[in-house]
């Protein structure tokens, strides 16, 4: 059974547009990881649909309201688009400031919502699994969240993530699983070292379209009980991340994060 996110009902549900994946790996030992679509507590995170028209805040602007300099750790690097900078710049955003991401980029979306119907105006109405339920959810969680340490980009778990997005843009496959049958863990030690005590995951978002909406339906996490992608993105095991964004035959576009403590790349 496929959970559903956010999702826009074309006729019928399997014209869907957007799609989200997670997996939450802790390891003691330098064996493969487990089951791709599996996370370390056993719950499965299969493709749901999402899409989410982020309105933007009132007088949003990162000089004014945030410490961007302290925040935007992948900015200067040569091997990420600007898109997939955006996307540690709103992790660390988040992680060193929860109550205030939400209340700036998530609060406002709930003047949005009739029921499970999620309207900005000129845009798409989307229907939704929770409704607003899963936003006020989320504002809470993270309003009782601690601020945890910001990420720092780390070329070889970007390799790793492009890895996948590549091999999903020739297959048109989701998941965790790449066509070879490689997991994340296989993925990411092939362009570098994980210490003998370690910590890794990974989120796939399809069909977003910009940094702060992969971060916000991936916080929402709408359809996914378990809120495995608010749990990694928030999870202060991790210092490490890599980031590729590309296009999707089925959804348009992937991006794939990966998650790292302790990783060295080649």
């Amino acid at each position: 059974m496929i959970p559903r996110m956010w999702h826009v009902i074309i006729i019928i549900v399997c014209f869907s547009l957007f799609s989200c994946e997670s997996i939450i790996d802790g390891l003691l030992s330098d064996s493969p990881s487990n089951s791709a679509n599996t996370s370390q507590n056993g719950t499965q995170n299969t493709p749901s649909q999402t899409a989410t028209n982020t309105p933007a805040a009132a007088g949003d602007s990162d000089s004014a309201n945030w410490n961007t300099a302290a925040l935007d750790t992948a900015r200067n690097v040569n091997y990420l688009t600007t898109l997939e900078k955006d996307v540690i710049l709103e992790m660390n955003k988040v992680r060193t400031n929860p109550r205030k991401y939400a209340e700036m980029y998530i609060r406002p979306m709930l003047k949005y919502f009739n029921g499970t119907r999620y309207s900005v105006p000129g845009q798409i109405t989307i229907i939704t699994e929770e409704g607003a339920a899963a936003v006020n959810e989320c504002i809470a969680a993270l309003n009782k969240a601690s601020a945890v340490s910001v990420l720092t980009p780390e070329r070889g778990l970007s390799l790793a993530a492009k890895d996948h997005v590549t091999d999903m843009r020739k297959t048109g496959q989701t998941g965790h699983t790449g066509s070879d049958g490689s997991t994340v863990a296989i993925r990411i030690r092939r362009h570098g070292t994980l210490g003998s005590v370690y910590t890794h995951g990974e989120n796939i978002m399809y069909g977003s379209t910009s940094g702060r909406e992969i971060i916000v339906d991936l916080l929402i996490d709408d359809g996914i009980p378990s809120r495995g992608h608010r749990s990694n993105i928030m999870d202060s095991d991790f210092t490490q991340a890599g980031v590729a964004y590309g296009t999707h035959p089925r959804y348009e576009t992937s991006c794939v994060i990966d998650f790292a403590n302790g990783y060295k790349s080649n």
